[in-house]
């Protein structure tokens, strides 16, 4: 039985078990765990929560309590009113997130369940929340838009071919941040990557957002790359596919990446659980193409724009960058080379 069975077969035991008394109502979920965890109810609402136990000294200095769209976090003495042991209660407190709060438990649980050490687990738990709580703040329907869906197809792929080219998988997942929505989508420090996903027809035509994305300032190297998919309901290959083959591979070669990989997923808005419209649609690709953004490379610079404009975005004709045309042969050595 898994985590996710074994944690709704709690909940159940408990709901039908606890009297109508107004109070929290628990019991230990029957998994392998070094520091136990419970699921439970609160009577009268049913509303569920679920409770971390551990070490107290292991907590000090940690800020967990927390309130936001979807939840709340409290932090106090075990049940057993035990001095060197402290709970953590996560407990649902809005009735249209009530799908997502089930599959959140799960993954906080399935993060717990594998450390002995007490911080090793609470190091997983509060990076767990951090992502998260992104995700709630999305809103009741976090799933992701066309756009962004297809843009993370893309920023996935990089990443693949990154890892296929023999890129460090540590290094290549700390340098995707467009989950946490920087000017560019790679960062190696001193060289940035930024990714252009397109399923159009007109596959020359992108969509710069601001003008800091392509600005090449304080960096060694900016390269554009530019992906073209076809987009076909059941053909070619999915999102939560890629995502999948991309977890297998991390998992073989770099536990540390595989957690940081599935972090930044959770911060794009990719959960595996949480169904998209998209998801029978696949991707097929046409072209890739790698720009190295340079001086006189077609593009808006925050320097060059007229006193009282900012944040501009514009669409940029790559027709008209055809001189700044690189290859991968070029791309990952250089990439290679901010972590030799």
């Amino acid at each position: 039985m898994t985590p996710s069975e074994k944690l709704t077969q709690t909940w159940s035991a408990v709901l039908a078990e606890a009297p109508q008394t107004e109070g929290h109502y628990h019991r230990r979920i029957p998994v392998a765990a070094h520091w136990p965890a419970h699921a439970g109810i609160r009577r009268p609402t049913n509303d569920r929560f679920l409770i971390f136990e551990t070490e107290a000294k292991a907590v000090r200095g940690l800020h967990l309590r927390d309130e936001t769209k979807g939840y709340s976090i409290e932090v106090g003495p075990d049940e057993a009113g035990r001095t060197d042991r402290t709970a953590i209660r996560i407990q649902e407190t809005a009735r249209p997130y009530r799908e997502i709060f089930a599959i959140f438990c799960t993954d906080l649980l399935e993060h717990w369940i594998p450390h002995t050490s007490a911080h090793d687990a609470l190091k997983s738990l509060t990076r767990r929340l951090a992502s998260w709580k992104r995700f709630f703040q999305r809103g009741a329907q976090p799933a992701l838009s066309r756009e962004d869906y297809i843009g993370l197809y893309g920023e996935l792929s990089f990443i693949e071919a990154a890892l296929n080219a023999g890129i460090q998988p540590l290094p290549l997942i700390s340098a995707w941040q467009a989950p946490l929505s920087t000017n560019q989508d790679f960062l190696f420090g001193p060289l940035a990557a930024e990714t252009k996903t397109t399923t159009a027809n007109e596959i020359d035509k992108v969509r710069i957002t601001n003008a800091r994305q392509l600005d090449s300032t304080g960096l060694q190297n900016l390269f554009l790359a530019r992906y073209a998919f076809d987009f076909r309901q059941g053909a070619g290959r999915t999102l939560p596919q890629l995502a999948v083959v991309l977890k297998a591979h991390l998992s073989t070669v770099s536990p540390e990446a595989l957690a940081l990989f599935c972090d930044r997923l959770l911060e794009a808005g990719l959960v595996e659980a949480v169904p998209n419209d998209l998801d029978t649609w696949g991707f097929t690709l046409r072209h890739l193409d790698i720009f190295r953004v340079t001086d006189g490379f077609p593009r808006l610079l925050e320097s060059d724009l007229p006193q009282g404009i900012s944040e501009p975005s514009y669409t940029l004709d790559l027709s008209a960058a055809a001189p700044y045309k690189t290859t991968e042969a070029e791309l990952w050595p250089t990439i290679a080379s901010t972590y030799a």
